[in-house]
């Protein structure tokens, strides 16, 4: 079965054509100011299907967030236009979860962290591989004061953390690009509901926010008392 994977949350954007567990086709671009655009993951979907309508594609893996408010929005409007012009089914993940369970750390408690930006963090902790906290808004310090002076942060909200200081010499941060999500490791966490049928309904399917937006605000405060 071909699944399609689709990351956006993060400056880095992936996607992913996979085939009975191998990759057929990937592409990541890092997203530049100025520069490559959410408009190009089309026409990288395009590339990576082809032009054809593409009735073998059995399902379509998608990170919902939270993460980049417009590029999670641009890449479940492409899950979902795929998915209605050739009718496939629908499985989203949490970007969080496609963060902290990484194949080379599975006997390390880890936590995910992605940019929030205004000060602030999305994160959640795991251990062996499963979630053990609710997925989380935080400031930089309240977070390190939960963790204490043990743990190991990963993910593209790294930086946030290293530039508050205060880490404690238990505390690694690795920033890498390899805890970085990927299109690829959505596709892994996918497959397990894929396998179960348990599909996402695409009518009701919406970003994984948590904070809300800008407008979402300046609204509350225009409609203040």
């Amino acid at each position: 079965m071909k699944i399609l994977g689709i990351e956006t949350s993060s400056p880095t954007f992936s996607l992913c054509l996979n085939e009975d567990d191998r990759t057929l086709r990937e592409f990541s671009r890092r997203r530049e100011i100025g520069g490559y655009g959410d408009a190009e993951i089309f026409k990288e979907a395009k590339n990576i299907l082809g032009s054809r309508r593409n009735e073998n594609l059995g399902a379509i893996a998608v990170s919902i967030g939270p993460g980049m408010f417009t590029s999670l929005r641009v890449g479940l409007s492409l899950a979902k236009g795929i998915a209605l012009v050739n009718n496939t089914p629908v499985v989203a993940v949490n970007t969080l979860d496609v963060i902290g369970v990484p194949p080379s750390l599975t006997d390390v408690r880890i936590t995910a962290v992605v940019n929030a930006y205004r000060g602030e963090i999305y994160a959640a902790l795991y251990e062996s591989g499963e979630r053990v906290s609710d997925y989380l808004l935080l400031t930089p310090d309240s977070l390190l004061k939960m963790l204490g002076d043990k743990g190991t942060i990963l993910g593209p909200g790294v930086e946030v953390i290293a530039q508050a200081g205060l880490v404690g010499a238990g505390v690694e941060l690795r920033s890498s690009e390899e805890y970085l999500p990927t299109a690829k490791r959505v596709i892994s966490l996918a497959l397990p509901r894929m396998r179960n049928r348990d599909f996402n309904d695409i009518q009701f399917l919406e970003p994984y926010y948590i904070k809300k937006t800008d407008a979402e605000r300046n609204y509350a405060k225009g409609n203040a008392l």
